[in-house]
C-alpha cells in the first residue's frame, strides 16, 4: 500500500455509490484511491432494492421532486439542498448508465411519499447490486485502486489541529496499522444502522467514519433521526432482508397480524412516507400485542416465478425461509434502514474541518431532514459524490471547510464515565439496548435507561477491528440517546410517545461537536445562514463555556 506523505491527493474511505462516484469523477485529474473494510465493496449500496429517484417522466419536474423531498422531511429538510440535488438527478442517472449500469426499460415506479412515478430500477429489485457492479468495473477501467480489508481507525490531524491530513488504518492482510496521507479525505463509510438489533444495514455500518470525524472535531448533526422501513422481513436473519417499497407500489398490501388491511380496502396509506407507515404499524402491533404485521403480495402473480421476474431479491429471500409469496403473507415489521444523521456538510460535501469531506449516508447534508424520501439515498450519493469531486478539482488543493454552527449547551461526556463503576459491553447487548431505548416509539424513561446504560458501558476486547467497531458504535449511540432526549417532540422518524406532536420551537437541527472529552450542542434553523463573523472550521465559545454533565 502506498503510504508516503505525498502519495495521494484524495483518499476515499468507503466503496458504495457515493465514494465510487467521487473517485471515478476524480480519476485522471487527481491521484485518488479507495479503501474499504469490506472484501467485496459496495457497502449498503449493494443491498439497495429500491431505485434512484429522478424527474424523468412526462410532466414531472425537479421542482416537484424537491417539493416532495422537503414535504417528507417533516420541517427539517433544506429546500436549497433539495433543489440542488433534484436539479442534477437526471444527469446522475444518465452518468450511471454511461458507466454501465443497466437500468430497466419501461415505466417509472411510484414509491412512498412521491407525488408521481419517478423511480428508476435495475434488475427489478436489485438496483443497488447493479449500480455497484457497474461502478466497480468503471473504477477498474480507470485504474482507480479499490483496496479491500482496510479499516479506518482514526483521521490524521495536522499539528495545529486545523486540518485533516490523512487516515490511520488497519490493513487486515498485513495485520498492521498504516498511515495514509492525502490532501483531502472523503468519508463515504455509510451510516450507523448496526446500532439497532432489527436492521437492514450490513455489519459494516457501525458508524466508523462518523465516530472518527467526531473525535477529530468535526461537527455532526441530526443523529436522533433514524428511518425505520415498514417492511423489514421477519425471517430470522441479521441483517434483515428488505421488501422493497416498489412491491407495495406494484399493488402489494399491508395487513395486521389478524389479517385485516392496515389502511382499509383502498390502501392509499400503504404508500405514505415511511415514518407515517412505520408509526401506524407500531401502533397496531402494540394494540394486538404482536411483533409483526404482514405483507400480502399474493396478487402480484400466479406463482412465485412470476413475482420473481419482477422482484427476484424479495422472492429469493422468501423462498430461503420456506415461504412462497404467491400463496403466503410475509411477516414484516418496522426495521432500521437508513440513518439521516451524520457529519454536518453542505450540498458539495464540505465538513467543518479543512481537508475532510463526507458524502452519502455518513453525511448530513440537510437533504433528508427528519425523514428520507424513498429512493433519494442512492440519488444523494451519486449527486453529492460527483459534486464533491468537482469541488476538489476546482479547488486545486485541500477544500476549505463549511462554516461551523454556534454551540451553546453542554451535552455530556463523549465516552463512558471514568468515575462510575462500569460494565463490559458487547455488540449484541448494545444493539438490544439501542433497539429498546431508541426504536420506533420512544419516551423519556426508555431513552434515559439507554443513556444510563451507555454511560457506564466500556467496550472490552483486544485491539482490532471488532473492538474498534464496538467503541465507535457506543460513541455514536451516546449522541443518539442524548439528542433524542433533548428533542421533546415528535417529528419525522423521531416519535416520542410522551411528546406526540411537533413543536414549532423545535424546527431546528441539532448540531454536536466533541471538545476534548465533552460534547457541546447547538441548534441550526433550517436554511438559516451561519453568521459571517464566525471563522470557518473554528469553534465559537459557548455561553459560559461548555460544562461537563456527568452521572
Amino acid at each position: 500500500m502506498a503510504c508516503r506523505p505525498d502519495g495521494l491527493d484524495v483518499l476515499v474511505v468507503g466503496s458504495g455509490i457515493a465514494g465510487l462516484s467521487a473517485a471515478i469523477e476524480l480519476s485522471g485529474q487527481r491521484r485518488v484511491a479507495v479503501v474499504s473494510k469490506e472484501s467485496g465493496g459496495g457497502g449498503s449500496t449493494r443491498l439497495a432494492q429500491g431505485g434512484i429517484a429522478a424527474a424523468l417522466g412526462a410532466g414531472d419536474t425537479p421542482e416537484a421532486h424537491a417539493a416532495d423531498t422537503v414535504r417528507a422531511a417533516a420541517g427539517l429538510g433544506d429546500a436549497l439542498v433539495a433543489q440542488a440535488v433534484t436539479d442534477e438527478a437526471a444527469e446522475a442517472v444518465a452518468t450511471l448508465a454511461r458507466l454501465g449500469a443497466g437500468f430497466d426499460p419501461g415505466s417509472l415506479a411510484k414509491e412512498g411519499g412521491h407525488g408521481t412515478a419517478r423511480v428508476v430500477h435495475a434488475r427489478g429489485d436489485a438496483t443497488g447490486a447493479e449500480i455497484t457492479r457497474a461502478l466497480l468495473a468503471a473504477a477498474h477501467q480507470r485504474d482507480v485502486p479499490v483496496m479491500p480489508g482496510i479499516f479506518l481507525v482514526d483521521l490524521l490531524i495536522s499539528p495545529d489541529g486545523g486540518r485533516v491530513t490523512g487516515a490511520l488504518v488497519w490493513d487486515s492482510e498485513e495485520k498492521a496499522l498504516r498511515r495514509i496521507y492525502a490532501s483531502t479525505v472523503v468519508l463515504a463509510t455509510g451510516g450507523y444502522g448496526q446500532l439497532w438489533a432489527r436492521t437492514t444495514s450490513p455489519r459494516a455500518c457501525s458508524g466508523d467514519g462518523l465516530a472518527a470525524a467526531l473525535r477529530a472535531g468535526a461537527q455532526v448533526a441530526d443523529l436522533e433521526f433514524v428511518q425505520f422501513h415498514p417492511t423489514g422481513m421477519d425471517l430470522g436473519r441479521d441483517p434483515r432482508p428488505l421488501a422493497s417499497e416498489a412491491i407495495r407500489g406494484a399493488g402489494a398490501r399491508l395487513r395486521d397480524s389478524e389479517g385485516e388491511y392496515l389502511h382499509g380496502p383502498e390502501g392509499a396509506g400503504d404508500l405514505a412516507p415511511r415514518d407515517v407507515v412505520s408509526r401506524g404499524m407500531a401502533r397496531r402491533m402494540a394494540e394486538l400485542g404482536t411483533d409483526h404485521c404482514y405483507l400480502d403480495a399474493t396478487m402480484l402473480g400466479p406463482d412465485a416465478k412470476a413475482i420473481g421476474a419482477r422482484f427476484p431479491t424479495f422472492v429469493a429471500a422468501c423462498l430461503s425461509a420456506g415461504l412462497s409469496p404467491d400463496r403466503q403473507w410475509i411477516p414484516v415489521s418496522p426495521t432500521t434502514h437508513y440513518t439521516m444523521g451524520g457529519v454536518l456538510t453542505d450540498s458539495e460535501g464540505r465538513t467543518t474541518l479543512e481537508g475532510l469531506m463526507a458524502v452519502g449516508e455518513v453525511a448530513s447534508s440537510g437533504l433528508h431532514g427528519a425523514n428520507r424520501l424513498a429512493s433519494n439515498s442512492l440519488l444523494e450519493g451519486a449527486v453529492i459524490g460527483r459534486r464533491a469531486a468537482q469541488l476538489i478539482v476546482a479547488a486545486g488543493g485541500p477544500v476549505g471547510p463549511r462554516p461551523v454552527v454556534p454551540l451553546a449547551d453542554a451535552l455530556g461526556a463523549a465516552g463512558a464515565s471514568e468515575h462510575i463503576s462500569g460494565h463490559a459491553l458487547d455488540r449484541d447487548s448494545l444493539r438490544r439496548a439501542v433497539q429498546a431505548g431508541a426504536g420506533v416509539a420512544r419516551d423519556a424513561e426508555g431513552i434515559e435507561r439507554l443513556a444510563s446504560y451507555l454511560a457506564t458501558a466500556t467496550p472490552t476486547g483486544p485491539d482490532g477491528p471488532g473492538t474498534w467497531e464496538l467503541t465507535n458504535m457506543a460513541q455514536v449511540a451516546r449522541v443518539v440517546a442524548a439528542l433524542a432526549a433533548r428533542r421533546p417532540e415528535s417529528r419525522g422518524a423521531h416519535w416520542r410517545t410522551d411528546h406526540p406532536t411537533p413543536r414549532s420551537s423545535w424546527q431546528v437541527r441539532q448540531v454536536v461537536q466533541q471538545l476534548g472529552g465533552e460534547l457541546a450542542v447547538g441548534d441550526l434553523a433550517v436554511n438559516e445562514p451561519v453568521p459571517a463573523e464566525l471563522p470557518a472550521g473554528r469553534y465559537p465559545a459557548a455561553v459560559g463555556g461548555p460544562t461537563a454533565i456527568t452521572g
